[in-house]
């Protein structure tokens, strides 16, 4: 399944040029990535939920084999996780426990999700009556949202994709607004306020490496 946002850039035929080997494929205009996702997710007949965004690629051609045919995954189980490889080649491992209070610990192309995880969930979603999405931190409040409700799942010691410069490695203020409204959201103890700061710590942190690397 690919969900194109419109683009102009040749995508449109790149994707005709494969279309025959798609279950679907739409490109249209939409209100950012998690609108496009939802659509994805709309679109999707199968058991379990994978994005994988333009500049990323699966690690290899075993990935899913490995996953998914070596071994039996009980249906109580809602998440997968697993690892990837960041722009800069560093390995990145998924966590799924307390420290996902402090900040997403879930890299987006790391994470595999029964299709079940969005009945009665709009990814991404802010408000159900104004249908507003989050820019860049959805994916942290379906996965804060599954550790509050205690969801099971399998860590993989498996590197499932490399991955591209995503929104969210740009550092953008907006993004760090949003966990901390995130966490909100969840997090109903005093204790938040406490991240809150140090969301803010690692804002102005990485916004000094930046300047530095600038410079």
């Amino acid at each position: 399944i690919i969900i194109d946002g419109g683009s102009e850039d040749g995508s449109v035929e790149v994707i005709k040029d494969h279309e025959k080997r798609l279950a679907y494929w739409v490109s249209e205009k939409d209100e950012g990535i998690y609108d496009a996702m939802n659509k994805g997710i709309d679109a999707a007949g199968g058991e379990w939920i994978y994005f994988l965004g333009a500049d990323d690629r699966f690690y290899n051609k075993d990935v899913l084999s490995s996953l998914f045919d070596e071994r039996p995954t009980p249906k109580t189980v809602s998440i997968i996780i697993a690892k990837v490889i960041l722009p800069n080649g560093k390995q990145f491992k998924c966590r799924f426990n307390g420290s996902i209070i402090f900040k997403n610990t879930l890299h987006h192309q790391g994470v595999f999700y029964r299709k079940t995880v969005f009945e009665g969930y709009r990814y991404g979603m802010i408000d159900d009556n104004t249908f507003k999405h989050y820019k860049i931190s959805g994916d942290y409040d379906l996965n804060l949202k599954l550790y509050y409700d205690g969801a099971e799942f399998i860590a993989a010691d498996t590197v499932v994709a490399k991955c591209g410069d995503g929104i969210s490695l740009e550092g953008r203020l907006s993004g760090y607004l949003e966990e901390i409204l995130i966490r909100h959201r969840y997090v109903r103890t005093p204790g938040r306020i406490f991240f809150d700061m140090l969301t803010a710590l690692r804002f102005f942190y990485k916004k000094a490496i930046r300047r530095r690397i600038l410079v």
